[in-house]
C-alpha cells in the first residue's frame, strides 16, 4: 500500500426538502492529479482529472460526493463552502476488494 496524502470525503445525504453533507476524514490515500487535454473546433480544452486510491474499503463513496485534499475544517452546507479548497466532484468509484491490495479507485474532476 503506497500513500502520499490524506483527504476529506463529503457525502451528500438527500433530504425531503434540502440536502445535507456528511464529512469523513481519510488519513491514508494515494492522490494522483493528471491534466487531460484535447483539441476541439473551439481550440485547446484541458481539465484536471483526479485518481485516488482509498485503502480502507469500508468507506462508502458514490458519484456526486466531493473529495478535498487534506483534513478540511469546513462543515459543508453547500458546494460553495469548498471554493477556497482543492476539491473535486466524484464521477466514479470502483470497489476492488480482491487480491493482495484491496482498495477503492475513485475518479473525480
Amino acid at each position: 500500500m503506497i500513500t502520499n496524502a490524506d483527504c476529506t470525503l463529503f457525502s451528500r445525504i438527500r433530504g425531503a426538502t434540502e440536502d445535507s453533507w456528511e464529512k469523513q476524514y481519510i488519513p491514508a490515500v494515494w492522490w494522483h492529479l493528471n491534466t487531460k487535454s484535447s483539441i476541439t473546433t473551439d481550440g485547446l480544452k484541458s481539465a484536471d482529472v483526479l485518481t485516488v486510491r482509498i485503502w480502507d474499503v469500508s468507506v462508502r463513496v458514490k458519484k456526486g460526493d466531493y473529495l478535498v485534499k487534506g483534513n478540511c475544517p469546513v462543515q459543508m452546507q453547500t458546494v460553495k463552502d469548498l471554493r477556497d479548497y482543492e476539491c473535486f466532484c466524484i464521477t466514479g468509484a470502483n470497489y476492488n476488494t480482491f487480491g493482495d491490495s484491496p482498495h477503492i479507485k475513485v475518479v473525480a474532476v
